[in-house]
């Protein structure tokens, strides 16, 4: 079986030929909007070529393309093998689209991390370029799903009732979500949890599996609220939509604030996925 020829300048998978290939890949969506796929995909298919390949460690990948410090443990942190994972999807869609007439296929088997060169028109390698690029066991994910996470809100007043406000509202927000069927959420509570240990949003996105968060702050002066709103697109940290709301609160209007907040938020996501939320029934005065 043919691979990796690093003597020969004219050989299929000279040097050259493949460094070719991976800026044909790069010019892919998946790649030109996440420079993360690029440096890891990058890395790896250097240090193969220059025959450095039995370095390719989750730790080396970790520190050297993700940027994380030599305390970095792969078995507490598995963001390397979720980038793989993305990585593999990414190579997989180039493959199937633009690269379908690419004579030189690159992809990385599962559990491995070392890429495999592949000649497309050779008929003992087409097998295995049909399995690793229409593997049943590689989970596919649609690009267009939005899975959402609430970030707790920062309240600016360290008094009780702001934070217990803020608390309030992410958990409100969270349960109203739910009913848009082709939105996904990640429970609140999980992902308070992670945000002091993953600050960065685009890791933690990775990490917990969503695209998108939702957070803002929340400040109290006497009677009077402000909260502060945002939509952000993890991989790219571009903010979508912002609203400032100001309300004059009372004893009785709390949950009415809560439930306005909400819905404007609703309706702003309902714009991302083309879908109207279905408020659920409401049940008050029920006994068990």
């Amino acid at each position: 079986m043919s691979n990796l020829t690093i003597n020969e300048p004219d050989a299929l998978f000279s040097v050259q030929a493949v460094e070719e290939e991976l800026e044909r890949i790069f010019g892919d969506p998946h790649f030109t909007e996440s420079a993360i796929l690029k440096k890891f995909l990058s890395f790896i298919v250097q240090e193969t070529i220059h025959g450095r390949s039995n370095c390719l460690k989750e730790y080396t990948i970790a520190i050297n393309v993700l940027e994380k410090p030599s305390s970095f443990n792969p078995q507490e942190n598995g963001i390397v093998r979720i980038h793989a994972g993305r990585l593999r999807r990414a190579l997989a869609e180039y493959y199937n689209d633009m690269g379908r007439d690419d004579q030189i296929v690159i992809t990385i088997p599962k559990g491995k991390y070392v890429p495999f060169f592949a000649n497309r028109s050779n008929p003992a390698e087409a097998a295995i370029i049909e399995r690793e690029l229409h593997d049943e066991g590689l989970p596919i994910e649609d690009e267009d799903d939005v899975v959402l996470a609430i970030l707790p809100f920062i309240c600016m007043s360290k008094t009780g009732p702001a934070n217990s406000f803020a608390e309030g509202l992410c958990l409100q927000i969270n349960s109203m979500l739910m009913h848009l069927d082709q939105v996904s959420v990640i429970a609140y509570q999980a992902v308070k949890n992670l945000v002091l240990v993953h600050p960065d949003y685009k890791e933690l996105g990775a990490l917990v599996g969503f695209n998108h968060i939702i957070t803002g702050g929340v400040q109290f002066l006497k009677d009077k609220l402000r909260v502060n709103v945002q939509l952000v697109e993890c991989d790219s940290y571009k903010q979508i939509w912002s609203q400032t709301f100001e309300r004059r609160l009372t004893k009785s209007n709390l949950f009415d604030i809560e439930d306005e907040i909400c819905q404007h938020i609703i309706n702003r996501v309902e714009k991302l996925c083309g879908q109207k939320y279905v408020r659920p029934k409401l049940l008050v005065n029920s006994h068990v």
